[in-house]
Parts: C-alpha cells; structure tokens; sequence
C-alpha cells in the first residue's frame, strides 16, 4: 500500500482551512494546516511535504512570498504549489512560482482533480 500524499494547507481563515482539511482527508491525502507562510516554512523543514495549497493574502508571510521563498530554496524548489485566491486579477506576474491558480470558491472535485495532477506529474518527473 502507497504512503497517503501529504499535503500543506495554508490559510489564515481557520474555517476555510479545516474545511478543507476535513475534504482533502476524506480524499486519502496526509493534511497539515499552517496559519502563513513563515509557519509553513518552518513545517516544510521538518517533515516530507508532497503539496503545498496556499491562500494569496495572509499576514506575517503572503502566499507569493512563500511561494518565491521555496522557488529559491533548493530543498522545497520541486515542490508542486497551488494558489488559492478570490481576486483572480491580483496574483502577482510571477507566476512561474506556482504550478496551479485555483479561483474561490471551487468545487471540492476541482480541488482534489488539481491536487492529484500535479502530485502524480511530479511524481513522473521527479
């Protein structure tokens, strides 16, 4: 039997954040909750993380800014990152940080189908 795939969730909105905790766990993946970008930073240290869904704003560290700080360190650099946000028009023009966009609000199908592509299509090239 294959180990679970373990995702990052991060998010400051708590409600949202074991929303979606609660579905990706009902789906088969590992889950860990971050509540920005620092705490996830400091997470992806200390255990094998195979995902990373990020929200776009969040106080002390943002999700471009995680996303750059990961991009830029070797350990994190091949590890696929999702961004969630409801302002579509305000991701940042880097988005070669980021392997998927998913616009709130999106159905939980949608979610999963994205996570799973991009962890399966790491999975094949890493």
């Amino acid at each position: 039997m294959s180990t679970p795939s373990a995702v990052l969730i991060v998010d400051d909105e708590y409600g949202l954040a074991e929303m979606l905790r609660e579905v990706l766990s009902d789906a088969g993946f590992e889950v860990t909750l971050a509540i920005n970008g620092r705490l996830a930073l400091d997470i992806l240290q200390e255990r094998r993380i195979d995902l990373v869904l990020t929200d776009m704003m969040m106080p002390v560290m943002d999700g471009p800014e995680l996303a750059r700080a990961m991009r830029t360190d070797e350990r994190y650099r091949s590890i696929p990152i999702v961004l969630m946000t409801s302002l579509p028009a305000a991701v940042p023009d880097g988005a070669v940080f980021y392997d998927a966009v998913l616009v709130k609000p999106f159905m939980p199908d949608a979610l999963i189908g994205t996570l799973e592509k991009h962890i399966d299509s790491r999975a094949e090239h890493g």
